[in-house]
């Protein structure tokens, strides 16, 4: 059997390409049985998100991935031959390429986290669709525990790689504990999104939107537990709040020094804190003369995701040997599987000569008790277990040093075990 993976990515194929080859989740049950019945895969997996379009394969032959590369042709009815920008990895290389993308290290934002979910989807998908077999099974559980194992271990998802993703975590470095903030988010587009989904994991229980369209405020509020406002309620709710995130589409500022004074007013003394993710900026630059003000800007939180990103980078060459060591062990494994067809028949053989030998030996005997025979055939069970011993612990110990295969086919050669005659 022979373990692949094909497909492209960000580093490949520019994006108009690869949106003609990805998947949406709806497509994915009838993808998998087409793609088996097609190209007679044991077991499949495709892996499809924004940046890349992967088939994970278990096949007999050597010109599965060639057959894998022309079904995505047909599949997404592409008359032009793309082959020239597909990758193709097989073995240990194919093993070492999955453990590296769901570490982070292949994507286009070095250390993201997103990868882990989506290969984890991938291959629960494989599954319910009874396309994830025995070896991508473990391939996938195992490179999830290496993705988990890279962002404990070393600083690839360590650090704000977004500009919302720094605005989050700016409050958080000023502010402690979100969960006793009061969060106001002043628009509700992408930018929004990100920064709460944000807020949201680092603690943040407390979310109010204010926006022009307040129907789209009261969708995302509800879907984040938070509450919705009309724009006319700007000022109230910066009274209230602890930290502003503001990312409007508006031409011209929304928020004005006088706005900002009278929400100091009412807090008490309590300091509040302005991000302005917008492009033109939504907060009047005078704001940040305001004693209590802390206003930040797009341009000094791109400031901080570009060091941010250069400390995750520092971090490949740990991750790469942590990817190293795990693949080592996962072809360990895999290695350790292969031989047990060759030990079962190696015993399946040696079982068939112990009844063939016994039979023999009874008949010129002639007649025996009942417990004479159970005597000889206990004694000949142990004589075949004894000597099948050392060969099946040697064999056990060379799968863990890599050597497993090249003696399972000397005990094949020497043994006359061909497949269907053990």
């Amino acid at each position: 059997m022979r373990l692949f993976v094909t497909g492209l990515d960000h580093h490949s194929s520019p994006v108009e390409v690869r949106e003609r080859l990805a998947f949406r989740p709806s497509q994915l049950g009838a993808a998998l049985a087409a793609l088996r019945g097609e190209v007679a895969l044991r077991e499949a997996a495709i892996l499809s998100t924004c940046n890349r379009v992967e088939v994970y394969g278990v096949a007999d032959d050597e010109a599965a991935p060639a057959r894998v590369i022309a079904w995505l042709h047909r599949f997404h009815g592409l008359h032009e031959r793309l082959e020239t920008i597909f990758y193709t990895h097989t073995g240990a290389a194919a093993v070492e390429h999955l453990f590296a993308t769901v570490s982070g290290i292949n994507s286009l934002v070095v250390g993201e986290s997103q990868i882990q979910r989506q290969v984890r989807e991938a291959a629960q998908v494989a599954r319910e669709c009874q396309a994830l077999g025995p070896t991508l099974n473990a391939l996938f559980q195992h490179a999830l525990a290496v993705g988990k194992r890279a962002r404990t271990e070393t600083a690839i998802s360590r650090h704000a790689a977004s500009v919302s993703q720094a605005g989050v975590e700016l409050a958080r470095a000023l502010l402690g504990d979100l969960s006793q903030a009061h969060v106001l988010l002043v628009g509700s587009g992408k930018v929004s999104e990100l920064a709460a989904k944000n807020l949201l994991d680092n603690g943040a229980r407390t979310i109010t939107l204010v926006n022009r369209t307040v129907e789209r405020a009261q969708v995302l509020a509800q879907q984040w537990g938070g509450r919705a406002l009309p724009f006319e309620h700007l000022q109230a709710a910066l009274d209230q709040a602890d930290v502003v995130i503001s990312s409007t589409a508006a031409p011209h500022t929304v928020i004005h020094p006088a706005h900002v004074q009278h929400a100091l007013a009412a807090r008490g003394g309590r300091p509040l804190i302005l991000i302005d993710l917008a492009v033109p900026r939504d907060v009047d630059q005078e704001v940040a003369q305001i004693p209590g003000a802390h206003l930040y800007n797009v341009d000094d939180l791109q400031s901080v995701v570009a060091r941010n990103l250069e400390r995750r980078r520092a971090a490949i060459d740990a991750v790469r040997a942590i990817v190293r060591d795990e693949t080592a062990a996962y072809l360990r494994w895999l290695q350790a599987r292969a031989v047990v067809p060759t030990l079962n028949d190696l015993r399946a053989h040696a079982e068939r000569i112990r009844r063939d030998e016994v039979a023999k030996a009874l008949r010129r005997i002639g007649p025996l008790g009942e417990r004479e025979q159970q005597i000889i055939d206990a004694m000949t069970q142990s004589i075949v277990n004894k000597l099948l011993h050392q060969p099946t612990v040697r064999l056990k110990q060379r799968s863990a040093e890599g050597d497993a295969l090249r003696y399972a086919a000397t005990l094949q050669e020497l043994f006359g075990l061909e497949r269907g005659h053990a």
